[in-house]
């Protein structure tokens, strides 16, 4: 199982950071390794909306997902269950502190190709990852920081 976790300080309220996530439909707008997101339920926002979302690795647009949104709990947290090619979940958490938000960003998945997958994930995926994912955060920071001062 691969296992990321990534934190990063915001100096707005979690209500700030909240609504720059839960806005599913424009999450390729801060996320860096989005090149395309369709949420394919009725249901927009919250619980149970699905989204069928193609990401960059390595700048090839070869990930294929299909997230479902697990849990909904504004403006503290946000699961998604990952089933397409990778399987497994995502987690975001909002956490109120002095002057701010700290905005943690897990995920753990199975990568394809069993103990090859695992391997590769180790050695070439994982730092990659950490980069896109700290890219992604700075531009949430960056959006809910300025909705703040706003």
């Amino acid at each position: 199982m691969a296992h990321l976790d990534i934190r990063k300080f915001i100096a707005a309220p979690p209500e700030a950071v909240w609504d720059v996530l839960a806005d599913l439909e424009h999450q390729g707008a801060w996320m860096v390794d989005v090149r395309r997101l369709d949420i394919v339920t009725e249901e927009k926002r919250g619980a149970g909306a699905v989204m069928h979302v193609t990401s960059e690795l390595f700048g090839l647009p070869i990930v294929k997902d299909v997230m479902a949104i697990t849990a909904w709990e504004p403006p503290c947290r946000m699961d998604v269950e990952h089933r397409g090619q990778f399987h497994g979940s995502g987690q975001f958490l909002l956490e109120r502190v002095d002057n701010g938000t700290i905005f943690t960003w897990i995920e753990d998945f199975r990568p394809p190709l069993g103990p090859l997958g695992e391997a590769l994930f180790a050695l070439a995926v994982r730092s990659h990852l950490l980069r896109v994912f700290a890219r992604s955060m700075e531009n949430v920071r960056r959006l809910a920081e300025a909705a703040g001062a706003a």
